[in-house]
């Protein structure tokens, strides 16, 4: 190998890793795409019970008449992902209504949420 090639072959490495690294350099920077905004992943859905009680004394449950010893201990029973939506009859008075709703926190471990009807 003459004396100018044996000089040269250092440089031409170098050269070669240059071009490559410069080169691949759009392939890296587009691999990796920008992040995108995406919706939160919730906690798995709470299961929702919907009570109502009439001015009469009655409980319903989805739609259900219900004992309220046994509405209690079935709020007992679930854990703190049972969401209750609480449907007060209008005939009851503002008392009442507050004493049903103290009565369901005290049941649930869950969240309990106050809907009153709209008149329209």
């Amino acid at each position: 190998m003459s004396p100018m090639l044996a000089a040269l072959t250092p440089a031409l490495g170098s050269i070669l890793v240059v071009i490559t690294g410069v080169a691949a350099l759009p392939v890296l920077l587009a691999g990796s795409p920008e992040p995108l905004p995406r919706r939160a992943v919730a906690a798995p859905a709470a299961m929702a019970l919907v009570l109502a009680r009439t001015a009469s004394g009655t409980w319903y449950a989805n739609g259900l008449p219900m004992r309220q010893e046994l509405l209690a201990r079935q709020l007992r029973a679930r854990g703190a992902s049972l969401r209750i939506r609480f449907l007060p009859s209008p005939g009851l008075s503002a008392a009442e209504v507050s004493q049903q709703l103290e009565w369901l926190r005290r049941q649930s471990r869950g969240a309990v949420q106050l809907e009153l009807a709209s008149q329209g």
